[in-house]
């Protein structure tokens, strides 16, 4: 049976769906919020979102749109920085999912009021805003963000932030000055080639060589300054490896093309610097890029972290403070379908928490007075009242990230065996190397050197240095989007030798997506109609369960409501049904 669902978020149709025209087809939604999202987005002629994407929107939260709390200077403190239009601050989203999603909020927020710059990030979930606070405020731009379906969450500091763009800024820039340079470099080189007559005269010749030495300086000392600053720390700790030969390598090329072109030798090779240079600074930005990636996702337990917190005071009063003000001691309330801000005791007699990112259990746990509840826990079913026990840094879910991220920088068995195998390579190349010049010296003096450089290029073992690196990095990232995070630096090792797996919990391991298997009927109960009073109770609901019965035509049950730990209640045809536990 086919399950029709929403055109914008691709959730299933439970009920009767809302519909809204889209390029000329009438289009059902799940809710009015996403029903909303695409009419805007159809009004403001960005109809192409729905053409270019790949994946399916989040669901639109039309209940979660206050976000007037980011206004306050003490919640966004170390968040935002002042720039000269304005204010500027980086924000995550779990939303955005394919390149159109990036393409859709660049759109969309340029054209709200008092925005200045806007830069979504597809791979990494990072959206970066510029905007005038005097015109408009924060919060303004953030509920249009979410009206289209990317709900915002704090990224890092703005100091880490900025390292961040700082770093790929730079690698960005040496990737292009080596390519600019080894353009221009070769084709100097070309015309130098092409002289096999000799009929070039030496001005023009030496005028290509000193034209080739400015442009291949540059390159060498700031392009390929990376690996140049690797070899020495390699040299000072005695340690051969990768950047040795690089360096090696790139260094003889271009001081024999300077020396060549000072006393006018027969050839110089300042296009093999180059291209030496750019060709492995692409090969370090895509295993960047890979890193880059895997770490985008560590970024699920950023988001777990609320904004705000509501504190109870003496008396019974409330207020609404910034997590970071919350302290040991104090009492913070949580409502339903709210995160927990810190790790603390249950004070009331009992409620329901989903621990899905801290532990992986889907189903919510029962807690009761005195049990410990951790930051990153969903509070369902009912408000909880939580004693604080830890806060920032102290919290279990603090404690997982710095885990998973120890896991990601470390650098296992796999990888110290390849360095080892490559430090051996080098010093074995390095006396190939020196061989080929001493034999060719004796053969052909006038190719001793250009061989030798060919043995050097050609031997550097950089798929072996960056390979694995790289490929670990895609591991991490593969897990963490089928929600596993390894927390520990050696996992993936452990998981490749491991030959039975035993699992301690029951009902978590199944297929994805529900589906109806079998009905079964008593006391000559027609199974139509079974169907159908089912149908109606689960109409609305948001459990897993209800997609199940989203492709029966059903009227709505009256006087729905869910009995906790038990299913739900309701009036279909005049008479009371409950679907659940039996």
């Amino acid at each position: 049976m086919t399950v029709a669902r929403c055109f914008h978020c691709g959730e299933p149709l439970l009920g009767v769906p809302a519909q809204v025209e889209i390029e000329g087809a009438l289009q059902a939604f799940c809710c009015d919020g996403c029903a909303a999202a695409a009419q805007w987005i159809r009004d403001a002629s960005l109809g192409d979102y729905y053409r270019l994407r790949s994946e399916a929107s989040s669901r639109v939260d039309r209940d979660a749109l206050d976000f007037t709390a980011w206004d306050r200077d003490d919640v966004i403190a170390g968040h935002v920085r002042d720039v000269p239009v304005g204010r500027e601050i980086t924000i995550l989203t779990d939303g955005m999912r394919c390149a159109a999603c990036a393409w859709l909020i660049d759109r969309a927020l340029s054209r709200e009021p008092g925005v200045v710059e806007v830069t979504a990030n597809a791979i990494t979930g990072r959206i970066r805003l510029t905007w005038n606070p005097e015109i408009a405020p924060l919060s303004d731009v953030l509920r249009r963000l979410a009206l289209l379906g990317y709900r915002p969450y704090l990224a890092a500091g703005h100091a880490d932030e900025d390292a961040r763009r700082h770093a790929r800024n730079r690698s960005l820039l040496r990737i292009g000055l080596a390519g600019l340079g080894a353009m221009q470099a070769m084709m100097f080189g070309e015309a130098l080639l092409l002289d096999t007559p000799g009929a070039m005269a030496v001005s023009t010749r030496d005028f290509l060589r000193w034209i080739t030495f400015l442009v291949s300086t540059p390159v060498v000392f700031y392009a390929g300054w990376p690996f140049l600053e690797g070899a020495w720390r390699e040299l000072l700790h005695r340690r051969l490896g990768m950047d040795v030969l690089v360096a090696t390598s790139t260094l003889l090329a271009y001081g024999a093309s300077v020396t060549e072109t000072v006393r006018g030798g027969a050839h110089v090779w300042y296009d093999a610097a180059v291209m030496f240079v750019f060709l492995l600074l692409v090969a370090r930005s895509l295993e960047e890029r890979v890193r880059r990636t895997a770490n985008a996702r560590v970024d699920a337990l950023a988001r777990a972290r609320p904004v705000l917190a509501v504190r109870e005071l003496a008396g019974g009063r409330r207020e609404t403070v910034a997590v970071t003000a919350l302290r040991i001691g104090d009492i913070a309330c949580v409502a339903a379908g709210e995160p927990v801000p810190a790790d603390g005791t249950l004070l009331d007699a009992s409620a329901r928490f989903e621990e899905s990112l801290l532990t992986g259990e889907p189903d919510a746990v029962a807690r009761h007075a005195g049990d410990s509840v951790f930051a990153g826990a969903i509070g369902r079913d009912r408000p909880a009242r939580i004693r604080v026990d830890r806060i920032g840094a102290q919290t279990r879910l603090s404690e997982l990230t710095r885990l998973v991220e120890q896991a990601q920088m470390h650098r296992p068995r796999l990888a110290l065996v390849a360095d080892r195998i490559a430090g051996g390579f080098v010093v074995s190349m390095l006396m190939v190397a020196t061989a080929t010049w001493f034999a060719w010296h004796v053969h052909a003096p006038e190719r001793a050197l250009e061989v030798t450089l060919a043995v050097l290029a050609i031997s550097c073992p950089c798929a072996l240095s960056l390979s694995v690196p790289a490929a670990l990095a895609a591991a991490h990232g593969g897990l963490a989007r089928i929600g596993l995070l390894a927390v520990r630096p050696d996992a993936l090792d452990r998981l490749a030798r491991a030959t039975d797996i035993v699992f301690d919990k029951t009902g978590t391991l199944t297929t994805p997506g529900v589906s109806l298997g079998e009905v079964t009927t008593f006391d000559g109960f027609a199974r139509d109609d079974a169907l159908r009073i089912a149908a109606s109770l689960e109409r609305g609901s948001t459990h897993p369960l209800a997609v199940a019965f989203a492709g029966i035509d059903a009227p709505a049950a009256e006087n729905v409501r869910l009995v906790a730990t038990q299913g739900i209640a309701g009036r279909v045809d005049g008479a009371d049904w409950r679907i659940g536990h039996a």
